[in-house]
């Protein structure tokens, strides 16, 4: 069975460290079994990304982060991400950009269905954020933020979106 097991949460709650230590268990466990990690993959985009961001940084990370996960659910066995489409939906609250947002909660209610657990790292108990030129440290901005996905991933495990569940970590 394919699956995405994933790490959610504001910027510099060490999600993608979860992740690569959580794909390295997973190999461990799993030797007969092909593992794939995807992180960091807002680094990648060509427009501004944090406060700074537009519509256009927002759906090129939305589009991006469902077709690399589609990509490595169809080439891997287990996939591991540092985030879910539900934190780029977030952001793009966050950002002010509602309407869009809210397209996108559309196909996050199909999309979910991958992902075979969900650990969210929350500021108050992971405090990793460090200066590092890609992340946002603004902690009123990452604040709002992790708000927005809770309600997000509150609304979607009330309609049963979630198949795998929330893990709060």
């Amino acid at each position: 069975m394919k699956i995405i097991r994933s790490f959610t949460g504001a910027q510099g709650t060490g999600k993608t460290t979860a992740a690569l230590q959580t794909a390295q268990q997973e190999k461990l466990y799993n030797p007969g079994k092909s593992v794939h990690v995807l992180a960091d993959l807002e680094a990648f985009c060509p427009f501004h990304i944090n406060q700074t961001g537009s519509e256009k940084t927002q759906a090129w990370i939305f589009s991006n982060q469902i077709r690399t996960e589609m990509e490595s659910i169809h080439r891997f066995d287990i996939t591991v991400t540092d985030r879910t489409i539900v934190d780029v939906i977030a952001y793009t609250r966050a950002l002010g950009f509602h309407s869009l947002a809210e397209g996108m909660l559309k196909y996050a209610e199909h999309h979910c269905q991958y992902y075979s657990s969900i650990h969210f790292k929350q500021i108050q108990f992971n405090q990793h954020c460090h200066p590092d030129g890609i992340r946002d440290i603004d902690l009123e901005f990452r604040q709002q933020v992790e708000n927005t996905m809770l309600e997000i991933y509150d609304l979607l495990d009330r309609h049963g979106m979630l198949p795998g569940g929330i893990y709060r970590v």
